[in-house]
């Protein structure tokens, strides 16, 4: 079994912040880390803390924020169609009609002149992503077309990016949602935030979160296992146990995950609810020290660029302002599926296992696409079979040997 070279699950949260946690929650602190989570948040994107929800998930505060607005059953949201699936599941429980535009290929965020043309009168909420963290620099412009029209960020791959104008992603639409997930810049192993930044959004939202139960004890123990488990045998010396253990995770039922049924399309039977306090006390250690950790995965994504700068066919990133949770590989026309699938298997061989977001238009490939017509989005479907991704973990930074190997890795298979 090859050693483990990649980590992508909990990139900001080291071995001391899950002892910190575990040690606030035995002291029954968690109340506390609740509170003082909500502060931290308002302080790094500068809101009051009266504009900040937690949630058991990213995608609940969506769904949350939907059923808020006391939509017309006809009103349509538009999302992105290179996105992932619990996102689009959660206007489908909100009961909305929905709409996908397509990406622009070079940040793999919206196309702006397609979104112009596909707002209709019908359409009321528009739900714009900064994939990988590259921010989508045309919210300011589509807000003073479309002033009725509520646009909500999806922030769940950004924690620190700005726009061109220094704006953080989050803070430029009516609302943002943020994933505490797993794999999310920022990790309660699940878990969301929501930010309103409309004040008139505000009354309707707070009213509902009062009256939305807290998730279940039992389903936090679990995530809590779950996440400090990954991050406590997470290293290349343990990469054994690391692999096993989330093996024995899954099959003993100990681990937490999105449930099959969720990714199929069917509500769950608690949705939404708010974040459990014990999932809070991860959050304090990793928003106190935000800073150094983003500053951190600066330095990873610079070996990165100076890297993948060297290959022609490889589409290139402007990182300016940019705190990226994966650094995608996106090849051109002139590299063919083979090589990449080559590449690949190669790779995993190698323990070197590339991140698949987003594998389609609707992540994971084969699950439920809400009102999704096959060839709609053409450009998202084309970069869904060509995008691979590398962590930008704050921990676990590669060194010059393994960037070396890894830019042969990628020369082997013809790619220049």
């Amino acid at each position: 079994m090859p050693k483990e070279r990649f980590y992508f699950t909990g990139n900001s949260l080291s071995r001391l912040s899950v002892f910190s946690a575990l040690g606030a929650i035995i002291r029954g602190k968690s109340k506390r880390c609740l509170s003082e989570s909500r502060k931290l948040l308002a302080e790094h994107f500068k809101v009051n803390q009266n504009q900040v929800f937690l949630f058991s998930a990213g995608r609940m505060s969506v769904y949350a924020m939907l059923k808020s607005l006391r939509l017309d059953p006809q009103d349509e949201v538009i999302v992105v169609g290179y996105t992932c699936v619990v996102l689009t599941n959660a206007v489908k429980f909100a009961g909305q009609p929905l709409k996908y535009v397509d990406i622009d290929m070079a940040n793999c965020n919206a196309d702006t002149d397609l979104l112009r043309q596909m707002i209709s009168a019908r359409t009321k909420v528009l739900i714009l992503p900064h994939n990988f963290g590259i921010p989508y620099q045309d919210i300011g412009k589509i807000k003073e077309e479309f002033p009725h029209i509520v646009i909500i960020e999806d922030v769940a791959h950004s924690f620190g990016s700005k726009d061109k104008k220094g704006q953080f992603c989050g803070t430029i639409g009516d609302a943002a949602f943020f994933s505490l997930e797993y794999s999310k810049p920022i990790s309660s192993g699940m878990g969301g935030a929501m930010i309103i930044n409309n004040p008139k959004l505000l009354p309707a939202f707070q009213s509902d979160f009062k009256n939305t139960e807290t998730a279940k004890t039992f389903v936090a123990l679990r995530i809590l296992l779950s996440l400090s488990a990954m991050v406590l045998t997470r290293s290349k010396k343990t990469s054994f146990f690391y692999i096993n253990n989330l093996r024995f995770m899954r099959y003993s039922k100990l681990g937490y995950a999105t449930s099959k049924q969720e990714v199929q399309g069917i509500k769950p039977e608690k949705y939404p609810t708010r974040i459990h306090p014990f999932l809070s006390c991860f959050l304090v250690p990793q928003l106190r020290n935000i800073s150094s950790i983003n500053r951190r995965k600066t330095e990873t994504i610079n070996q990165y660029s100076n890297l993948l700068s060297k290959f022609k066919s490889i589409q290139p990133i402007d990182t300016t302002s940019t705190v990226l949770i994966r650094y995608p590989i996106l090849f051109d026309r002139t590299v063919n599926l083979d090589q990449i699938n080559s590449l690949r298997a190669e790779a995993i061989s190698r323990g070197y296992r590339f991140g698949e977001w987003f594998n389609d238009v609707v992540h994971p490939k084969g699950s439920y696409r809400y009102m999704y017509k096959e060839g709609s989005c053409e450009v998202g479907e084309f970069v869904a079979e060509r995008i691979l991704n590398l962590p930008v973990n704050a921990f676990h930074s590669l060194d010059e040997k393994e960037l070396l190997e890894l830019e042969n890795l990628i020369r082997k298979h013809g790619i220049s």
